[in-house]
């Protein structure tokens, strides 16, 4: 059994696999194209705190919807999608990415007062937000 087969097989035994509805690549995609068009639409230089965690839930439902595409996976709790980021052999390459907007929308929203220049959102933007989509394009149309 491959390495990514097992991450699956086990995470899977504590993830919702497709109860009543869960949310579809689709689903995914287009709550992460909302959170695009409303990052783009928010006052990055008085809400910065803000802007980062738009900035996070958007690779988290580019991820998602790779999960989703993939194995059906749904992950119930950010731990469980953090497991899969290190482990599972597609995602390990924006682990960097994905930890970096992790830790600052944790920051932004449990931390106060952290103050975030203009320069780290845009780098979060740029750099880590770009690199998963561009990444998770190469599995789901993003």
């Amino acid at each position: 059994m491959t390495s990514n087969r097992r991450a699956v097989a086990k995470y899977s035994k504590k993830l919702s696999v497709t109860p009543p509805r869960m949310p579809a690549r689709d689903d995914h995609l287009a709550q992460a194209r909302h959170n695009a068009q409303f990052y783009a639409a928010v006052d990055k230089s008085a809400f910065k705190d803000w802007a980062i965690t738009i900035l996070f839930y958007t690779g988290l439902h580019y991820i998602d919807a790779f999960l989703a595409q993939r194995a059906n996976l749904h992950p119930p709790i950010h731990k469980a999608r953090d497991n899969m980021v290190t482990t599972v052999a597609e995602l390990k390459p924006i682990a960097p990415d994905y930890f970096a907007l992790k830790n600052g929308s944790f920051n932004a929203r449990y931390m106060p007062p952290t103050k975030f220049t203009d320069k780290h959102v845009s780098d979060l933007e740029t750099t880590h937000l770009a690199r998963i989509k561009t990444e998770m394009s190469r599995y789901v149309a993003v």
